[in-house]
């Protein structure tokens, strides 16, 4: 029988204030022992992940959405667009979340769900450690050298481009450039462009405490890409993101859109519901193995 599902909005609070719009689903009858943080890909609001976050809810999981700073319902209009890092959404907003969890539910178990970007940044925060499994989907590291002809070249006048236009706005409007689902703070984006032209994208730019953390992360992690995303998360991105997390467990798969009887998946069909009867089976059963 499928579980009933409690949908509620909370707002957290990051350790510098900054408050993170969040929606949790739980089990009604909250015999859940498991829980599972799900970080967002690049200005892509919460509700995106919401039927996702409810299959797994249905499952007996307590589960986590929030919008990263500057991002749909997170807002503080006292901070400038201009002063928010993409590096904040793993140090700050995502490490809110992780403590959140670990606080309030007191898991067994902890896993973690990072969708793009959401894969990337999981190291800067420094509650990582808590994590005992992780799936990242679409993951890819972003250095603009490692997406195939001709699409290489659409990313490399992105990553130039941007630090161009970003002095002209404080929220940067990625969802009309086609490079986002809402808008982002300009501050992101400025970063996102300069990690982009680093050939060890973010990992170029990191302190040694945040090198170490990633290099110290050992959880066991199932990285799952797509054949046919060859815009945001190609193949040989998303295998050159695993360098970077060098002591976890790892298990690469590359999903051909034919074994679900598609024609494409993209970057973000996966969180279509016709995926609930198999693809989403295929991440539950991972994690409780």
């Amino acid at each position: 029988m499928e579980t009933i599902v409690k949908k509620s909005d909370i707002t957290l609070q990051a350790k510098d204030g900054f408050p993170l719009a969040t929606t949790l689903f739980l089990p009604t009858a909250e015999t859940f022992t498991d829980a599972i943080v799900i970080g967002s890909a690049l200005g892509v609001p919460r509700y995106i992940y919401f039927k996702l976050a409810r299959f797994f809810a249905e499952q007996g999981f307590a589960v986590l959405t929030f919008d990263y700073r500057g991002v749909h319902q997170s807002q503080d209009e006292s901070v400038s667009g201009s002063e928010i890092k993409m590096a904040h959404w793993g140090s700050l907003d995502l490490d809110a979340a992780l403590g959140w969890v670990s606080r309030e539910w007191e898991p067994q178990k902890l896993y973690y769900l990072g969708h793009s970007c959401g894969s990337q940044i999981l190291g800067l925060s420094p509650k990582a450690h808590t994590i005992d499994k992780a799936i990242f989907i679409a993951g890819p590291s972003g250095y603009w050298k490692l997406w195939e002809f001709p699409y290489r070249w659409g990313v490399w006048l992105i990553w130039h481009g941007l630090p161009l236009l970003t002095p002209w706005f404080d929220e940067f409007p990625a969802r009309a450039l086609g490079i986002s689902s809402v808008n982002i703070p300009s501050g992101v984006a400025r970063q996102w462009a300069r990690w982009g032209k680093s050939p060890n994208y973010l990992w170029d730019h990191l302190s040694d405490e945040d090198a170490t953390r990633y290099q110290q992360l050992t959880f066991p992690l199932l990285s799952l890409g797509f054949a046919d995303d060859h815009y945001f998360g190609p193949p040989g991105a998303v295998k050159k993101l695993l360098q970077y997390y060098p002591s976890v467990h790892s298990e690469l798969q590359l999903v051909q859109p034919q074994e679900y009887g598609q024609s494409s998946i993209g970057h973000f069909g996966f969180l279509k519901q016709n995926f609930s009867n198999n693809l989403w089976p295929r991440l539950l059963k991972w994690f409780q193995n």
